[in-house]
């Protein structure tokens, strides 16, 4: 999650910001910089989804694959892959990710506790480059789900806002493997939820079609082969801080088709 020094971060680069004479919006020049650099798209859901874990409608098979996970701070491929997708509709963002894991581990089980010490999946939401909030929502491999809406990056963090948040997100999970055994060598998980529009209503809620978004998803990767946790994301964030938005894709909504 790399929340930690939030405030000091934020801080800090407001204070840079200041000394170079820059008072532009950050996200937004990021955004005009990269002329939509690595859009996806998040299509048209044709058709329900059962939030199963099992990603077995034929809705997702239209779904653009989000693969390009990379750790990028350090210039490599990651050591397990990850293949996640994205659709919309008139209710709900869903999501999913089908990840390799050789050791499954999550054993924290309250709600918007600290799981980013976990196996865990991330999407971060940035849907107004020109003004400061954004959302991060995580699904661990035991399905504990943690939802925040930070109305800026100086406002406080993680401490501050997880107990104020409630979004909505519901998630299943289907492991394959054994959950908190490191002895065992386990091969994966797959994640699968959706996310209310509701929960945008601080940003304007549910996008229009032709929408574009920043957006960045995200993963933790604990195992015993792995002398420090794997950090891999979508976004050539710097030094791998996931909250780095500046360096986040491009999301277009895309609608029905014809």
């Amino acid at each position: 999650m790399h929340i930690n020094s939030l405030v000091d971060v934020g801080f800090s680069f407001l204070l840079l910001t200041s000394l170079l004479g820059c008072n532009s919006n950050r996200a937004e020049d990021a955004q005009k910089k990269n002329d939509h650099k690595n859009l996806v798209e998040c299509r048209w859901a044709s058709g329900k989804i059962k939030i199963d874990g099992k990603t077995d409608e034929v809705a997702w098979e239209k779904a653009q694959i989000i693969d390009s996970f990379q750790v990028y701070w350090q210039n490599r491929k990651p050591r397990t892959s990850t293949k996640a997708r994205l659709l919309w509709d008139d209710d709900y963002l869903y999501f999913t990710a089908d990840m390799e894991d050789t050791d499954l581990y999550a054993d924290v089980t309250e709600r918007n506790g600290m799981i980013w010490s976990n196996d865990v999946f991330e999407l971060f939401f940035k849907p107004s480059p020109d003004k400061l909030p954004y959302y991060e929502f995580q699904v661990n491999a035991a399905n504990t789900p943690l939802e925040l809406f930070f109305p800026s990056r100086g406002s406080g963090g993680y401490k501050r806002f997880a107990p104020l948040t409630q979004l909505g997100m519901e998630s299943e999970v289907k492991l394959r493997g054994t959950l908190n055994d490191w002895r065992d060598k386990d091969e994966g998980w797959t994640v699968e939820g959706r996310i209310p529009w509701t929960a945008f209503k601080e940003t304007g809620g549910r996008p229009k079609v032709g929408d574009v978004w920043l957006y960045s998803l995200c993963r933790y990767d604990y195992s015993t082969a792995f002398e420090r946790p794997e950090l891999s994301s979508t976004s050539p964030v710097q030094g791998g801080d996931f909250h780095r938005y500046e360096d986040y894709g491009s999301l277009k909504f895309v609608g029905r088709e014809p």
